[in-house]
C-alpha cells in the first residue's frame, strides 16, 4: 500500500498528473480509504467510495496506525514521529494483542523513531509510515512499514569510497547488520533495529534502489536467521523497510 502510494506520488511529481485507481474491489477500496491512502492526494478514484460503505473507526480499528507522512524537514519530521508514537502507545494493547509486553512496546517505539528519523537525515525526501495487524491462514501478523522516495542507501554511501561492497544488495545488508553510516564515522540505527527484530523473532525486509535484503528470524521452513539478497530489481526510488511479527 505504501509502495503504491510512493509510486503514485513519484508519477505526480514527474508528470503533474494523478494516476487513477479503477476497478477496485469494495474491500480493498474500503481498506485504502480507512488507512488514509487517498488523504495525500496522489491518486484519483474512478468511482468514489460511498460514505455509507466507509469503514467506521470503532474500537476494533485501534489495531492500525493510519498512513502518516514523515516530512524531510527536521522540525516537522520530529513532530510527525512524536504523533505516530503517541498513537502507537495509545493503541498498543490492541496492535500488540498477541505480543503484548512493556518491552515490546518500547522496542517498537525505538524502531519507529530510528527508521523515521533516517528519512530526514539521509533520504533527502519525505516518506510514510503505517502499522497494521491482521490474521492470515490462522496466523496473526503485525506489520510496520516505513518508506521514502529519496536517494536510497547505495547513493547515500557514494561519498564514502572507503565503504565497499560487491553489490548493492551486499551494501544494503551491511547497512542493516554493520555499524556504518553515510554521514557519521559509525551508525547504529539500522543495526539496533535489526537486533530488536531478532529479539522479537520477527522478520525484516529492506529494499533500496535495485536491491533488497530479507532476514527471517522465525520462519520454521528455512530456519532462523536466514538472509536472502536480491540484485537487479526494477529500480524504485528511495528505501522501503517492512518489519513483521508472527504469532
Amino acid at each position: 500500500m505504501i509502495g503504491l502510494l510512493l509510486l503514485g506520488r513519484t508519477y505526480l511529481r514527474n508528470t503533474g498528473q494523478k494516476l487513477t485507481l479503477a476497478g477496485m474491489q469494495q474491500p480493498i477500496h474500503q481498506y485504502l480509504s480507512r488507512m488514509d491512502f487517498f488523504k495525500w492526494g496522489c491518486f484519483a478514484e474512478a468511482v468514489e467510495l460511498d460514505k455509507s460503505k466507509q469503514l467506521k473507526r470503532s474500537s476494533f480499528s485501534n489495531r492500525v496506525v493510519e498512513i502518516t507522512e514523515i516530512p524531510n524537514r527536521e522540525r516537522e519530521s520530529i513532530a510527525a514521529i512524536t504523533g505516530i508514537i503517541a498513537v502507537f502507545r495509545k493503541r498498543a494493547e490492541h496492535i500488540l494483542k498477541y505480543w503484548m509486553a512493556d518491552s515490546t512496546v518500547d522496542y517498537f517505539v525505538t524502531v519507529i523513531s530510528e527508521v523515521c528519523q533516517n528519512i530526514f537525515e539521509h533520504s533527502m525526501d519525505s516518506g510514510y509510515c503505517a502499522v497494521q495487524t491482521y490474521s492470515l491462514a490462522g496466523e496473526h501478523v503485525l506489520r510496520l512499514v516505513i518508506a521514502d522516495s529519496g536517494i536510497g542507501i547505495p547513493r547515500s554511501f557514494s561519498a564514502k569510497p572507503e565503504i565497499v561492497a560487491e553489490s548493492n544488495a551486499r551494501l544494503v545488508e551491511m547497512a542493516l547488520t554493520t555499524p556504518i553510516s553515510s554521514k557519521r564515522k559509525a551508525g547504529y540505527g539500522l543495526c539496533q533495529v535489526n537486533a530488536i527484530v531478532e529479539k522479537l523473532r520477527g522478520s525484516i525486509f529492506l529494499r533500496s534502489a535495485d536491491s533488497s535484503v530479507a532476514v527471517l528470524y522465525n520462519r520454521k521452513r528455512v530456519g532462523p536467521g536466514q538472509v536472502f539478497l536480491k540484485n537487479g530489481l526494477t529500480g524504485f526510488p528511495g528505501t522501503q523497510i517492512s518489519i513483521s511479527l508472527f504469532g
